[in-house]
C-alpha cells in the first residue's frame, strides 16, 4: 500500500511538472478569463447614428437631447456594417436631473426588450470614487444566432475623464468599456508573476490569439512593484533572465521560453545604463550618461498627450527654482512622442516657461530595446526616476518623489 501511494504521488508531481514546463527551459501558461470593474477595460468608440430607420420602438423618453450610437463589436474590420455594429440610446432629461441609456443588448434592432438604466444628474461634479460607483456592467450577445454573451461596462460620466472628439452635446457622452481579460498567477523561472492579456477588440471572438499583448508584473530584486508588455516572439527580462514568448496557444495558453541571462538596470540600486535621447532642436543624439555625471538627477518621463505629465509640470516648475543655481544637482525631462507632434512638444515648453533641459524619443524609437525608455522600463507617464551623484537609480515613480529629492540633495 505505502509502494502504491509513492507511486500516486510521483505520478501526480510529474504530471504538475510537465504542465507547467514543456522543457527545461520552455513554460506553459494557462490563462483564465477576468473581468474587471464596468469603468476599466478597452475603451469602445462611439459613433453617433444618422439612419435609424431599421431600428424599432426607440426608447420615448422626454429628454432634453438624445441621440442614438453605435460601436463596432469587431474594431479590427474597418468597414461599418450593420451585422457589426449593436446600437445604444442615450438621453438627458435635465428637469428631472437624470441620464438614460438603453443598449441594444440582444442586437435585434428592437429597444423595446432591453434594460433602461436611469443615471441621477450630480449638482456637483463627481469624485472617482463616485463616479466607479455609479457605473454599472452589462452583458450583451453580438450574434443574435448565438447564445454567447460578452460583458460590457457602461460608464455614464467618464472615469478616466477621456478627451476623445466626441462630435455630440457633451452631455450625452457615455464611455463603454470592454472590461474581460486574461489573467494567470504562476512562477517562471522560479520568479512568481502575473500575467495579464488584453484581448483584441473583437466581441465576436475573445480568445487569445497572435495579436494578443500581454502585461508581466513582478517584484523587481528591489522587491518593486515592476510592469513589462510581451507580445508574440518578442522578448521580456525578469529581473536577469529573459524569456521569449514563443507561441500562443487558442483559446488561453501562452509557450515562454527561457532564452538567457542579463543584467537587469531597471530596479532600485541598479545603476544606470548606457542610454541617450535626442536633442529637441536639433535631434542629435544626447548622452545622458555624460550630462549626469557627478550629478544628482531628477528625471521626468513625459509626453505632450499625457494629461497627468502635464498637471505635474507647476511642481517640477517649482523644484527647478529649488535647484536651477546648483551645479551637482540636474533636472531632466525625456519626453515620448510621435515624430509628427515634436511642435506640440515645444508650443508646451514655450507656453509654460519650461526652462530645464528636454530630450525625446520618437514612440517608435522608444519601443526599441535599446533605447533608455525599454532598458529602464518606462511604463508609467510621468515616471519620476533619481539617481544619486554615483549614477545609481536611488527611487523609481514614489509618490513623494520630489520631496524625497529634495531631502537627498541636502543632506
Amino acid at each position: 500500500m505505502k509502494n502504491k501511494l509513492t507511486a500516486i504521488i510521483l505520478f501526480l508531481f510529474v504530471s504538475i511538472t510537465v504542465n507547467s514546463q514543456v522543457t527545461d527551459s520552455t513554460y506553459i501558461v494557462h490563462l483564465d478569463r477576468k473581468l474587471r470593474g464596468p469603468c476599466f477595460g478597452e475603451l469602445i468608440e462611439l459613433q453617433v447614428v444618422q439612419n435609424r430607420s431599421f431600428l424599432k420602438n426607440i426608447p420615448d423618453i422626454k429628454c432634453d437631447t438624445s441621440a442614438i450610437f453605435n460601436f463596432k463589436m469587431n474594431q479590427l474590420v474597418k468597414t461599418d456594417s450593420i451585422p457589426n455594429q449593436m446600437y445604444l440610446f442615450v438621453g438627458v432629461n435635465e428637469r428631472k436631473k437624470e441620464k438614460y441609456v438603453v443598449v441594444d443588448a440582444n442586437n435585434n434592432h428592437d429597444f423595446s426588450d432591453d434594460r433602461l438604466f436611469t443615471f441621477s444628474l450630480p449638482d456637483k461634479p463627481l469624485t472617482r470614487e463616485e463616479i466607479e460607483k455609479r457605473a454599472v456592467g452589462l452583458q450583451i450577445t453580438p450574434d443574435p444566432q448565438k447564445s454567447d454573451t460578452v460583458n460590457i461596462g457602461i460608464d455614464p460620466f467618464n472615469y478616466f475623464q477621456l478627451t476623445y472628439n466626441f462630435q455630440q452635446d457633451e452631455r450625452l457622452k457615455v464611455i463603454i468599456c470592454f472590461p474581460e481579460y486574461m489573467n494567470a498567477k504562476t512562477q517562471i523561472g522560479g520568479i512568481p508573476v502575473e500575467i495579464n492579456g488584453y484581448l483584441v477588440p473583437n466581441l465576436f471572438k475573445r480568445d487569445l490569439d497572435e495579436k494578443t499583448g500581454f502585461n508581466v508584473i513582478f517584484n523587481d530584486k528591489a522587491n518593486t512593484p515592476t510592469w513589462k508588455n510581451l507580445f508574440v516572439k518578442k522578448t521580456i527580462q525578469i529581473n536577469d533572465k529573459l524569456f521569449e514568448l514563443s507561441k500562443i496557444e487558442s483559446p488561453n495558453t501562452i509557450y515562454l521560453k527561457e532564452t538567457g541571462t542579463l543584467a537587469d538596470s531597471s530596479y532600485v540600486g541598479a545603476f544606470l545604463p548606457i542610454v541617450n535621447a535626442n536633442d529637441i532642436n536639433d535631434d542629435n543624439p544626447v548622452s545622458i550618461n555624460d550630462l549626469i555625471k557627478d550629478k544628482y538627477v531628477f528625471i521626468d518621463f513625459w509626453g505632450s498627450w499625457c494629461g497627468p505629465c502635464l498637471q505635474a509640470i507647476p511642481e517640477l516648475k517649482s523644484l527647478y527654482e529649488k535647484i536651477k543655481d546648483r551645479k551637482d544637482v540636474l533636472l531632466l525631462g525625456v519626453a515620448k512622442e510621435d515624430n509628427k507632434d515634436t511642435n506640440k512638444l515645444k508650443d508646451i515648453i514655450s507656453r509654460e516657461k519650461v526652462e530645464w533641459l528636454n530630450l525625446w524619443l520618437d514612440s517608435k524609437e522608444a519601443n526599441r530595446d535599446t533605447s533608455i525608455i525599454k532598458k529602464l522600463n518606462i511604463l508609467a507617464y510621468p515616471t519620476f526616476l533619481i539617481i544619486d551623484n554615483t549614477g545609481k537609480i536611488v527611487s523609481k515613480d514614489s509618490k513623494e518623489s520630489i520631496a524625497f529629492f529634495l531631502d537627498l540633495i541636502n543632506k
